[in-house]
């Protein structure tokens, strides 16, 4: 019978606590923040990479076509198989930047995870809005 419950805690403590969660808050935004930017670096090396190899091969294999095309063609048929190349590798770069424009559109935006999760603190936070 002589239990007494603890004093409630005073208003001090409740703001200490309520400050330890909004830092404890603070740190897991900010850390899937690097998160999601450190995979967004590791995506545009890749791309990068993947970009500068592409280019620089398939440079190379048209370079080395075209002349065998050229060459087997014969002196009088060279003007017209070059027109034809050229028509053929504007066409190609034509959809190829259209591929790259559609690849880097349909990517999510960065850090779409911490927006939403942000979106969610600031509707908890104020449920009246």
């Amino acid at each position: 019978m002589g239990d007494k419950a603890p004093p409630p805690p005073g208003i001090l403590e409740s703001l200490r606590k309520l400050g330890r969660t909004g830092v404890a808050l603070l740190q897991n935004r900010l850390e899937l923040f690097s998160v999601e930017l450190e995979e967004q670096k590791v995506r545009l090396v890749r791309v990068l990479v993947l970009a500068g190899a592409a280019i620089f091969l398939g440079n190379t294999a048209l370079l080395a076509v075209s002349a065998t095309i050229v060459v087997a063609a014969g002196e009088r048929a060279r003007l017209g198989v070059l027109i034809g190349l050229s028509v053929v590798y504007l066409g190609a770069a034509v959809w190829a930047a259209l591929a790259l424009r559609k690849e880097l559109r349909s990517a999510p935006p960065p850090f779409q995870d911490s927006v939403a999760e942000l979106k969610k603190d600031s509707t908890w936070l104020n449920p009246h809005n």
